[in-house]
């Protein structure tokens, strides 16, 4: 099943956690490095299964972000810049948790293609 989720930046994480904690509800937990994944629902973050996640504002990521589940991040980067999108990073792994990579599509937006490592 393929998924889609979503990332918000921000300047300071702990802030904007206890901003989405208080005013919706949701529910996060912290990984060992900077990101805080969440949950929309309030029920306990699951690792493998986490709505989205808090991050960094990074040059490049400003505003909300789609995260995309792909088979391949390679096949899917290549598939993105066929259709005339633009790759704004190379692959990154990320912990033991998969990879990610930041593209932006046709119309200028910023999307995030995400391969898992593992199940």
């Amino acid at each position: 099943m393929r998924r889609v989720k979503f990332e918000v930046p921000a300047d300071d994480l702990a802030r904007a956690t206890a901003f989405y904690r208080d005013v919706f509800g949701w529910s996060a937990q912290e990984l060992p490095f900077d990101y805080v994944l969440v949950n929309a629902s309030g029920e306990p973050v699951d690792v493998q299964d986490a709505d989205g996640g808090i991050s960094p504002r990074t040059e490049f990521v400003r505003g909300p972000v789609l995260i995309i589940d792909v088979d391949s991040v390679d096949e899917a980067a290549g598939r993105v810049v066929a259709a005339g999108g633009e790759l704004l990073n190379t692959k990154e792994q990320v912990g033991e948790f998969g990879f990610s990579q930041y593209v932006k599509d046709s119309e200028g937006s910023v999307l995030c293609l995400w391969e898992s490592l593992g199940s």
